[in-house]
């Protein structure tokens, strides 16, 4: 009669499922750390490449800071240029306009007409004098008003005379106006009383 070891070949068997479980398990391990190795790696990256786009826009942040700093710079140089051209013309004009808006007065002066009084308060300007006529009193003022020396050449008052041992019939006016840099300074006054006005009835919405 023959004997079959049953025993052995079943322990056999078992060491051979054993091994393969651990093969398997040696398997998914390695896969596992594959996986992980490569997610990983692609978070790194997505990391390592949003780290860069930062740092680009950083920079392009700090130099558009020194754009606009440059800028800023450049317009209150420019500002201040402004500022001083305006007051040289102002401080030319001043020292300028008496000399020139008297000559061209002289000009423009009808030969039936002579002044009396003349006088300049901060570009205010007011002529008293004779004429021999409405007319030339008229002629004057049109000639005044036409001129770049003058603006806003109103008639003050006219009174009939006489003059001379004929007592020849004359009138005495009154003109008053603008030189032309009282009339730029008086412009330049309404505006910032404009803007004023404003900037208080906005102050006055807002509350």
């Amino acid at each position: 009669m023959i004997k079959i070891n049953l025993l052995a070949d079943r322990q056999a068997k078992d060491r051979l499922v054993i091994q393969q479980q651990i093969i398997m398990a040696l398997l998914a391990m390695a896969a596992s750390v594959a996986l992980c190795g490569f997610w990983w790696t692609v978070k790194a990256s997505q990391i390592s490449d949003t780290n860069g786009q930062i740092t680009s826009a950083q920079e392009e942040l700090e130099r558009q800071k020194k754009i606009r700093a440059q800028v800023a710079v450049m317009q209150t140089r420019q500002d201040q240029v402004t500022a001083i051209l305006a007051a040289i013309d102002k401080l030319t004009a001043v020292r300028r306009g008496p000399t020139m808006y008297l000559d061209t007065l002289n000009v423009l002066l009808p030969p039936e007409i002579w002044l009396t009084q003349l006088s300049d308060k901060n570009g205010v300007i007011s002529l008293q004098g004779y004429a021999f006529s409405n007319n030339a009193v008229a002629d004057l003022m049109r000639a005044m008003q036409q001129s770049d020396q003058f603006a806003n050449i109103e008639l003050g008052e006219i009174k009939k005379g006489s003059v001379g041992k004929g007592k020849e019939p004359i009138n005495q006016f009154t003109l008053t106006g603008y030189t032309a840099l009282g009339k730029k300074l008086a412009d330049e006054k309404r505006k910032l009383e404009e803007k004023s006005g404003k900037d208080k009835k906005g102050k006055k919405g807002k509350k």
